[in-house]
């Protein structure tokens, strides 16, 4: 498992741009899936009783924070805008990745303390990277729109915990596909779609459009949550080795969600909750409008540092939560419920 998630979180494909990650899928999952690939940069593998007229989805966003590319000044300085929520109270002075015509180490420039007279974080509209190269090299290999990661680290912690950016939501497609390592060889009671989909960091439209491709009877989202720490809301949270962190609201399907509370007990995980009031900010809230409308459950592994170079989970979280898809989709989902 650590394999494939070192794999999954060293690798680019940022908000459209998930077509970098197809080849590595369709690897990772090699005799256990069909995989193929929509043109909007989804990633799609599909298992089970492919003549079943019962028809699960699992999705998990493939995409990942980043920056692009906007503008390159007379100097050789890069500015850059955020692809998707990058927490930029953790970006100054952080080492990056500009995915040029090659790959070029840079670093995002930050002002002197001696020279600023507040503390305020950096704004989305003021950020520059420094490559250290003369302006007319820079415009020769970089060009406008290429995309720009945060270079970390595949870092193992104590307690089986890694940090590493990405996790959010790579974590979540590392327990997709040891869900379908789980049932592979098992005789299935329905059709099963695994949707790595793309562009969750931006407007969510990769799991809308596949949902309304694949026309699924029910969909369980797989992503990642907030983990207990100090000034995170314990109601909004989940302890690292919960299992996963289970949401309740009103556009998911209570059958599904009591379903998945029910075989994480039997699976001996103690889980968590996170309740809203209204939508869940995954990509189960437009999967559950696309059509006729399709019932959707929720599963997140709880993940501190979110949106950051530090990223951090624990490792049985995330099989344990592809323990919990494996038995539900075992089960047949809530079909017969």
């Amino acid at each position: 498992m650590k394999d494939i998630l070192k794999r999954l979180c060293t690798e680019k494909g940022i908000s459209g741009k998930e077509s970098e990650m197809f080849d590595i899928i369709k690897e990772l999952l090699d005799g256990t899936a069909s995989v193929r690939r929509m043109s909007n940069g989804n990633v799609i593998a599909e298992m089970g009783d492919k003549n079943s007229n019962y028809h699960i989805m699992l999705d998990s966003h493939i995409d990942r924070i980043a920056l692009t590319a906007t503008y390159i000044d007379d100097r050789g300085f890069v500015k850059a805008e955020p692809v998707g929520g990058m927490d930029l109270r953790a970006l100054p002075g952080s080492a990056v990745i500009i995915n040029g015509k090659e790959d070029i180490l840079a670093v995002v420039c930050v002002m002197p303390p001696h020279l600023t007279k507040s503390e305020e974080p950096l704004s989305r509209d003021n950020i520059w990277v420094d490559t250290g190269l003369p302006a007319e090299k820079v415009k020769e290999l970089v060009s406008l729109g290429d995309s720009i990661i945060v270079k970390s680290n595949f870092r193992e912690m104590l307690n089986d915990t890694v940090s590493v950016s990405a996790l959010d939501n790579r974590a979540g497609c590392a327990a997709l596909i040891r869900c379908a390592e789980l049932l592979a060889g098992k005789e299935l009671p329905c059709r099963v779609s695994l949707v790595f989909s793309s562009q969750e960091e931006t407007n969510e439209s990769g799991a809308k459009t596949a949902a309304f491709e694949l026309e699924p009877d029910e969909a369980v989202v797989v992503d990642v949550g907030f983990a207990k720490q100090e000034g995170v809301p314990s109601a909004k949270s989940g302890e690292l080795g919960c299992g996963a962190i289970i949401s309740i609201a009103p556009v998911l399907s209570r059958k599904i969600t009591d379903k998945l509370i029910d075989i994480s007990h039997k699976l001996g995980a103690k889980c968590d909750f996170e309740v809203d009031g209204g939508n869940t900010g995954t990509n189960a809230d437009g999967i559950a409008i696309s059509r006729g409308g399709v019932p959707c459950g929720v599963l997140s592994i709880p993940e501190k540092n979110m949106h950051t170079q530090t990223e951090t989970v624990y490792m049985g979280d995330i099989e344990k939560t592809a323990e919990i898809l494996s038995v539900y989709i075992a089960q047949g989902g809530i079909r017969n419920a």
